[in-house]
């Protein structure tokens, strides 16, 4: 499957960046810990504790999703593109800014898998690959409808098969 070697990088940048996301919120959760220990009055250690509580479970969570799926070839998406490509019914992606006082901070897409059943799969990607993401799945994916539109939605509403090929 060579046109899947693109999704199979977007996949692995993205387990890194939630491995990344994960030591970053275990380590914040060790450093309020560490606070906690040494802060001289209740309340603080009260703080302390419950800041460590949720960035230690935060963190786990995130590390346990990536460990779950550390092969991109055990990811949601690589298998149901793999495995049952038919019950994909629509395909695209949505750029997503980050703008904190109109600086942009980071860009990024979304591209998100509706299926037959109404339920979706999705993927952050880079803005730049996403284009070249929809053009690899699209000889994979012959009958799935790619890219985003009013009328696509409400047909995805009424009946996910409308827009499949088949």
């Amino acid at each position: 499957m060579h046109n899947l070697h693109l999704l199979e990088h977007i996949l692995i940048r993205e387990r890194n960046l939630k491995l990344l996301a994960a030591a970053i919120l275990l380590a914040g959760g060790l450093a309020f810990v560490v606070l906690m220990c040494f802060s001289g009055t209740v309340k603080l250690s009260l703080v302390c504790a419950l800041a460590a509580l949720v960035l230690l479970v935060l963190g786990f969570k995130f590390l346990y999703e990536t460990l779950v799926v550390w092969q991109p070839h055990r990811h949601p998406v690589w298998l149901q593109i793999t495995k049952n490509p038919k019950h994909i019914v629509w395909v695209y992606s949505k750029d997503v800014q980050t703008s904190p006082y109109g600086l942009e901070v980071s860009g990024h897409a979304v591209m998100f898998f509706k299926l037959l059943d109404k339920s979706e799969l999705s993927i952050s990607v880079p803005r730049k690959q996403a284009h070249a993401l929809s053009e690899s799945l699209n000889p994979v994916l012959p009958h799935a409808t790619f890219g985003y539109t009013v009328e696509r939605a409400q047909w995805y509403v009424a009946d996910p098969a409308l827009l499949s090929d088949f």
